[in-house]
């Protein structure tokens, strides 16, 4: 697979939270599209810069993706948007910003129908050194394990573990995502097996005035941080959907369409997503809100545990 990395610079006003938000499609007539994606956009190395990076398969011979995206950044109590950009991959202004995770066979599972990919540390068992290449994969429960199933590599070089990009889930069951395996081989070459679990999380609107609610979540330590967007319990799906926000070509039609369905769900609404990660494993989480003033501007607001700080839930 192919990693294609995209840079942001923070300007003049340190952004509090910066989102790259990107399509993979084909080119050709049907526009056929591969994958979407919302990451957080990390402070890299030099001051005022942040990357992030899309994941995409690789290309048959002649064949070629389309990447579209663009970036949104809260500063102040507002949130704003870029313009679309588009890319070709491959292609030579990509080049240098393409990275390839060596994969065999088949290539690693994709997500079930309807859903993404998170970021994820590596699980490493007690004593197990973060340092070298380590061969990944996935599977089904009822799947027997097998160091075949590692289909991808990354280096870690000298640690620390490397953050993954991993399936929400391989199957979804009654709207549920059901438990998968995440299996890894180090340099001992001996096979581990950790457990993909996930939490349904939800945020409860006693005022009314969440237009957009989004969940920020990751490790401890913040070094896989994931977004995602929050949909209202008994929106219809369609016009105004949470997961169409970050895509809209005309961003005052999608809002005009998710305020006319919002008012018709009765109130408290409640918002709801799931979080993922190795079973046992802790997982820190936030809120990211807009809100509708009543003049009808919109201001964005993070929610926070009473006293500062983040809530925390254990898969």
């Amino acid at each position: 697979m192919l990693r294609l990395r995209r840079e942001y610079v923070d300007g003049p006003e340190r952004p509090e939270i910066v989102l790259l938000h990107a399509e993979v499609n084909t080119p050709d007539a049907a526009g056929r599209r591969i994958a979407r994606c919302t990451r957080v956009v990390a402070p890299t190395g030099p001051p005022g810069r942040r990357a992030a990076f899309v994941t995409l398969p690789d290309p048959r011979e002649g064949e070629r993706f389309t990447v579209r995206y663009r970036f949104s950044a809260v500063r102040g109590g507002s949130e704003g948007y870029s313009p679309f950009y588009e890319t070709i991959v491959p292609s030579d202004e990509a080049f240098g910003d393409l990275y390839r995770v060596p994969e065999e066979g088949g290539g690693n599972l994709p997500p079930a129908p309807g859903c993404g990919h998170f970021l994820v540390v590596l699980p490493l068992e007690d004593g197990e050194k973060a340092a070298g290449v380590f061969r990944y994969g996935f599977g089904a429960m009822r799947k027997k394990p097998s160091p075949g199933l590692c289909r991808a590599a990354v280096d870690a070089g000298d640690g620390p573990a490397p953050v993954l990009e991993a399936p929400e889930a391989l199957s979804v069951l009654k709207g549920r995502p059901m438990p998968y395996f995440l299996y890894h081989v180090p340099a001992d070459g001996a096979l581990r097996a950790c457990k993909v679990a996930c939490a349904r999380l939800t945020l409860t609107d006693e005022a009314g005035d969440v237009v957009s609610a989004r969940l920020v979540w990751g490790d401890p330590a913040w070094r896989a941080s994931n977004l995602c967007a929050m949909e209202a319990k008994g929106y219809p799906g369609g016009a105004g959907a949470a997961g169409e926000e970050f895509f809209a070509g005309d961003r005052d039609a999608y809002l005009a369409a998710r305020f006319s369905v919002l008012s018709h769900i009765p109130g408290p609404r409640v918002f709801e997503a799931f979080v993922f990660g190795p079973s046992g494993s802790r997982v820190e989480y936030c809120f990211l809100t807009l809100v509708r003033r009543p003049d009808g501007t919109l201001a964005a607001r993070w929610r926070n545990r009473e006293g500062g700080g983040n809530w925390g839930v254990t898969l």
